[in-house]
């Protein structure tokens, strides 16, 4: 009896143990998924090609869309000012610009939350129409909330395919509005 006890115990302390192992591999995941989470607050995507990378922080995001030229943006795209825009639209138009940014749109009023930077080969040409145009997809869809124009005016339409309803900016707007808050699912640039 004294045996099986002994037995039971040791049967119950390895299944306790694996189970307190994998609780902590499964924390450990979670970290990495939550890691991940925070990389893609920051996202730089390209209209050209559709192509999207993602940084912990905004000014990684910057220092990648305009190749090193600008290393000292702020850590939050929440503190883009009148000066960073400047510089963005300067650093677009040097010889060798491998890309020019046209705007940026956040999850939250304000300028804050998850930013997104829309770059593209070219800057929009002005009173010609609609030069660029990009779904909103996966965890952007129906989240804008404001918005900072840069080479480009930005239109947010309630469709994709730039259908439905649609709110013109010719300006950087700390909040889209009732009428297309959390509700764009696509956008173009004029």
């Amino acid at each position: 009896m004294r045996h099986t006890f002994k037995r039971s115990l040791t049967v119950a302390l390895a299944t306790l143990t694996a189970s307190v192992v994998s609780v902590g591999l499964s924390t450990t995941g979670a970290n990495a998924a939550t890691d991940q989470t925070q990389r893609a607050d920051n996202c730089v995507v390209n209209v050209d090609s559709g192509s999207k990378q993602c940084f912990g922080t905004f000014r990684e995001a910057i220092a990648a869309t305009t190749d090193g030229k600008i290393t000292n943006a702020p850590l939050s795209a929440k503190h883009i000012d009148q000066k960073l825009t400047d510089r963005l639209s300067a650093a677009s138009h040097t010889t060798g610009a491998q890309a020019v940014q046209l705007g940026v749109v956040f999850r939250d009023s304000n300028y804050g939350g998850s930013a997104q930077v829309f770059e593209a080969s070219s800057g929009c040409q002005s009173g010609n129409g609609r030069d660029f145009q990009i779904d909103l997809s996966g965890s952007w869809n129906n989240a804008v909330s404001s918005l900072t124009t840069l080479s480009c005016w930005l239109e947010l339409w309630d469709a994709p395919g730039t259908a439905g309803f649609h709110q013109e900016y010719q300006q950087s707007t700390s909040y889209v509005g009732d009428a297309m808050n959390d509700r764009a699912s696509s956008i173009a640039f004029l």
